[in-house]
């Protein structure tokens, strides 16, 4: 539909410029061919006082000051036109004839302000550079080529008024000015931008910009007449005009995208300058053969000399253009590796203060700043700092295992990024750190709804961290938010595969493992090591009468005691329902036998709450094997520990049945002396 509308608006347009043509060739009246001309000038005029008057009404508050600076252009092109009307048609004598044309001169800049400011809108600032200078070099190679093409006109006019000349030169000047900035702003739009309103503003201007300068012969002359094929192209051109503004409206509403393929745009910015310098060639050979009189000569020398300098500087500003993109590309793809790397470790099996330490490091190539700190959310302690990256080159003090600070804290308050352009002003930053950090940037990582965890980066230097870089770090940080609970689970289910769920200590499977790996690495090496089989002899006792969820707390305080009264490298594990097991690394006997005597020790000291009271912990057996003395593998060695546990555990069943008996014996006699006496 937007097309067909587009198309039947140039098609109404091209009909009636070619009816008013064709009318002008059977109008004999030199007069009457002018008044209709002027009419069908006017009534473009007032087309494109209307488009661009629509695009005003419709356009938002960011584009709105371009289609009025349009309007505006529109109207002067139009006052001048009525001007005209008056003076050629209703014969106002009054009207001075070089005033009336101040309009048409004006239209033209107040069109190219109008580019300029869509190009500042919708482009960068490299491309507003660039029309600055290709239309600078076209406009200086097109007045070289109207000083060749009327040299002798031109200078004739000088002579006798020259400020009637510069004017008349102004015109085509101007109006490729304008041309060329329209031009721009096609070159310029971004990608997904609907480029047909601009190219019909490009289309309308450049027949205006070519119908005067073939105007301009006649008009130095003063021998215009109407019925020539400038006037449908003035028509055409103002027609566009009108019509780029209701394409504007119509674009936006749809939400069209460009027609113009991105290979035809760069070919044609690729061919301007080329073009340009070709003309430029041609216009210093044909001068010269030419043999054109020394003033206007060179002029055109100077104008093509200046012309070749704004080629050069273009061409830098090219080159340094491909070296930005060259940077861009080149941070785009730390930037992609860095988000490559967390996605990564998504699926991986690394530890989480491993993944912390990535995260921070692979941040600071996102960013682009000077460090950063991840700290993860723990179960007691809330969010801990688990990772610096580059905190010594920045002065930083080593906080791994701290509490949370800083600005972190805001993005946890808010559940969003947190900038801060300026650290030392925001509310939440360190003040001992005002004097080394300068920008900050911090995102929460949620997983789940839930907080696990956040990301600090810093920046020495003053930083505006620009739209592009939060959206790449709020991708960053849902990606790690990721990571981190799958690293989680996994160093949960590794923890599950390993360790007792009841008591925390190793299992028997891992209990296994590991004394496997323990036999073979001493008999690489003919080292000894100890195994302590441990049993708890009351437990079922405690179970029957307390309960199993009371016995369940007595083996929890069991292992506890165990883990607190031996060394570092032992190895407490859980190895069946009331029996532990202790790994003595590189122990011999005697240490063995006194690192026992320890954890009994400490066992008769503890307790457990039954009934509103403390009560002893049952007995432990204890029964020690030595590698390789008493076996060489796991089996033979717990068989040597369990045999010795139970002459343990029978001679305190001994020792308790003795002691019952002499209790016995003592009862009567103490009864009958009570009773005798």
């Amino acid at each position: 539909m937007f097309a067909r509308r587009s198309s039947r608006s140039y098609l109404a347009a091209l009909i009636g410029a070619v009816l008013v043509y064709v009318a002008e060739q059977f109008v004999p009246d030199a007069y009457a061919r002018g008044a209709l001309a002027d009419l069908a000038w006017t009534g473009a005029a007032l087309a494109s006082v209307v488009g661009t008057t629509h695009a005003v009404r419709w356009a938002k508050r960011d584009d709105r000051l371009a289609w009025l600076c349009f309007l505006g252009g529109s109207i002067a092109w139009l006052l001048s036109q009525l001007a005209r009307d008056a003076f050629e048609v209703g014969r106002a004598t009054f009207l001075l004839h070089p005033w009336m044309d101040v309009g048409f001169l004006a239209a033209a800049p107040i069109w190219t302000i109008s580019l300029v400011l869509l190009l500042r809108r919708y482009g960068q600032r490299l491309a507003l550079y660039a029309l600055v200078l290709d239309v600078g070099a076209v406009v200086l190679t097109l007045g070289a080529g109207v000083l060749v093409y009327l040299s002798s006109l031109v200078l004739d006019v000088a002579q006798d008024d020259p400020v009637f000349a510069a004017g008349a030169v102004l015109f085509p000047l101007l109006y490729v000015a304008a041309t060329g900035a329209a031009l721009s702003v096609v070159w310029g739009m971004p990608a997904n931008e609907p480029r047909a309103a601009v190219t019909s503003l490009f289309l309308g201007l450049g027949l205006n910009a070519l119908a005067f300068s073939l105007y301009l012969p006649a008009y130095l002359s003063s021998t215009f007449v109407a019925g020539t094929p400038l006037d449908p192209l003035w028509i055409l051109g103002m027609a566009a005009i009108g019509i780029a503004g209701a394409q504007w409206v119509e674009e936006r509403e749809a939400k069209a995208a460009s027609a113009m393929s991105s290979s035809a745009i760069h070919f044609s910015r690729m061919l301007l300058p080329g073009l340009v310098a070709a003309a430029s060639a041609f216009l210093l050979v044909y001068t010269d053969v030419r043999a054109l009189p020394r003033p206007i000569a060179d002029l055109i020398d100077g104008a093509i000399a200046v012309a070749v300098l704004v080629l050069a500087i273009r061409a830098g500003l090219a080159l340094y253009a491909n070296w930005r993109l060259g940077e861009l590309e080149r941070r785009r793809a730390e930037q992609m590796a860095a988000l490559y790397d967390v996605g990564l470790a998504t699926a991986g099996e690394l530890s989480l203060d491993d993944l912390a330490a990535l995260i921070a490091r692979e941040a600071t190539a996102l960013t682009r700043t000077d460090g950063a700190m991840v700290s993860l959310a723990e179960r007691a302690r809330g969010l801990i700092v688990r990772a610096q990256h580059n905190a010594p080159a920045l002065g930083l003090r080593v906080s791994v295992g701290e509490a949370l600070r800083g600005i972190a804290l805001e993005a946890v308050r808010t559940r969003d990024l947190v900038v801060a352009a300026d650290y030392r002003t925001h509310p939440d930053s360190n003040p001992l750190l005002h004097g080394l950090i300068a920008s900050a940037i911090a995102a929460p990582f949620i997983a789940r709804g839930e907080i696990v965890g956040t990301l600090t980066a810093y920046s020495r230097q003053r930083r505006v961290f620009s739209e592009e870089t939060c959206r790449l770090l709020r991708l960053y940080a849902a990606q790690a938010a990721i990571a981190i609970v799958n690293a989680d689970l996994v160093t949960e289910t590794r923890r599950l595969a390993r360790d007792d769920d009841l008591t925390g200590v190793l299992n028997r499977r891992s209990l296994m493992e590991r004394l496997g790996s323990e036999v073979a690495e001493a008999a690489r090496h003919g080292d000894i090591f100890g195994v302590v089989l441990c049993d708890v002899d009351g437990l079922k006792a405690v179970n029957d009468s307390a309960g199993h969820l009371i016995g369940n707390d007595v083996l929890k305080t069991v292992a506890r005691a165990m883990r607190e009264s031996s060394r570092v490298e032992d190895v407490i594990a859980r190895f069946g329902g009331d029996e532990f097991v202790i790994l003595l690394p590189r122990t011999g006997p005697l240490p063995a036998q006194a690192l026992v005597g320890r954890v009994a020790a400490r066992l008769r000291e503890e307790h457990y709450t039954w009934a509103g009271r403390d009560n002893p912990l049952p007995r432990v057996s204890f029964g020690i094997a030595w590698f390789p003395e008493d076996g060489r593998d796991a089996d033979a060695l717990l068989g040597a520990a369990d045999a010795r546990m139970y002459e343990d555990k029978v001679r305190a069943r001994t020792l308790r049945q003795s002691d019952a008996a002499e209790a016995d014996q003592a009862g009567p006699a103490a009864l009958g002396v009570s009773v005798s006496g």
